[in-house]
């Protein structure tokens, strides 16, 4: 697992555009002990290696709780990793569908990890442009590889980058002013995550649930899963970029963002210690880049300009901390409910992200 973890840092090492992950947050979520997933996705991994050296990576899933709510036999590959050297690649292609075979499934979907909010997708549009730390990356010579074993396209991501205006538009203030007298509902921010995470936590994930409830790839989060994401990843957001919708004491949508941190990342070079953490500081209060990790409304609300509410509140936020432009992230290229986010502002789609598919043969005979 070690070499697994770490063989992205040799073959992107010299790659200025790579974003190096913490060490010790890839380890814990192949830990069947820490990441809560493991306990209905089966995972297999595997390593190519040459010479005594790791040169390629895979892992095959099985997600039995996105079997029951699909009703497909769909295995996924994820967090494939190889030298420039096709023979290497489809080596670990194969094994993982050999894999996914020998376990009943008859399709394969990737690269997908074990949930939608692990790494998903190779990148296909986008490689001169420096990812966010949640971003896919990979060298172009993937899509090649896949596509030339029978892969195609299942579905693509966008990710938009948002010029941040000098001043809200007109047009923006009119609009949210109009939709304020029309609505209970009030956006805010709390200023500390210890009360973000202990009143707020638990209808934030629910919110998602409800919101992303059909979407391509996604499954719901159970009890231990919403604990597991509020310890680990609410505790160390700026509450500043949070907002909240809230219709009296409940919560019916959310936007989660924060200050855009590829290059803290870089410098750290996968290490919190000695110095990672304070490269990491430094940049939650001078970067000039906010980056949108997640956003849901409820169902009963959409439509009813909830969205535009949190939108001018999150242009508030980001124009008093001097922020240049946003990132997207990832968002389904037909989702236009959460596109309606950057409708008002000036946008480019300078990434795209796609998950391929392919039939798997009827059994593992080939491994």
């Amino acid at each position: 697992m070690n070499d697994f973890v770490r063989l992205p840092f040799s073959l992107y090492r010299d790659d200025p555009l790579w974003i190096p992950p913490l060490l010790f947050q890839e380890k814990a979520q192949f830990d069947p002990g820490k990441n809560p997933a493991y306990r209905y996705c089966d995972a297999r991994f595997f390593l190519a290696r040459s010479s005594g050296r790791t040169v390629g990576r895979v892992c095959a899933i099985v997600n039995r709780r996105y079997l029951e709510k699909t009703g497909r036999k769909c295995g996924r590959f994820g967090w494939f990793e190889c030298q420039d050297d096709p023979e290497t690649a489809n080596l670990l292609l194969e094994a993982a569908e050999n894999w996914l075979a020998s376990e009943g499934m008859t399709e394969i979907s990737g690269p997908m990890g074990f949930t939608d909010n692990d790494m998903t997708g190779f990148l296909v549009e986008g490689f001169d442009e420096l990812p966010t730390i949640a971003g896919s990356y990979n060298p172009p010579w993937y899509n090649d590889l896949v596509a030339s074993r029978g892969y195609s396209k299942e579905v693509d991501y966008v990710e938009y980058k948002i010029t941040v205006p000098e001043e809200i538009p007109e047009k923006v203030i009119r609009l949210t002013e109009l939709i304020r007298e029309r609505s209970r509902v009030r956006v805010f921010n709390e200023t500390s995550t210890r009360t973000l995470s202990k009143k707020w936590g638990h209808q934030i994930f629910d919110v998602l649930n409800e919101a992303y409830r059909d979407l391509y790839g996604t499954t719901l989060l159970d009890e231990r899963e919403i604990n597991y994401y509020i310890k680990t990843y609410l505790g160390q957001v700026d509450p500043e970029f949070i907002k909240l919708a809230t219709d009296g004491d409940r919560v019916v949508g959310f936007i989660i963002a924060m200050p855009n941190l590829s290059r803290a990342f870089q410098k750290a070079g996968g290490r919190l210690f000695p110095f990672g953490f304070i490269h990491i500081l430094r940049e939650m209060k001078r970067s000039r880049v906010l980056d949108f990790y997640l956003a849901g409304i409820r169902p009963e609300y959409q439509g009813k300009g909830v969205d535009a509410l949190m939108a001018n509140e999150m242009a508030k936020s980001a124009l008093a901390r001097g922020i240049q432009y946003a990132e997207s992230n990832h968002e389904l290229e037909n989702n236009k409910k959460i596109q309606a986010l950057w409708k008002m502002y000036d946008k480019r789609l300078h990434r795209r992200i796609r998950v391929y598919h392919t039939l798997l043969p009827s059994s593992g005979s080939r491994v």
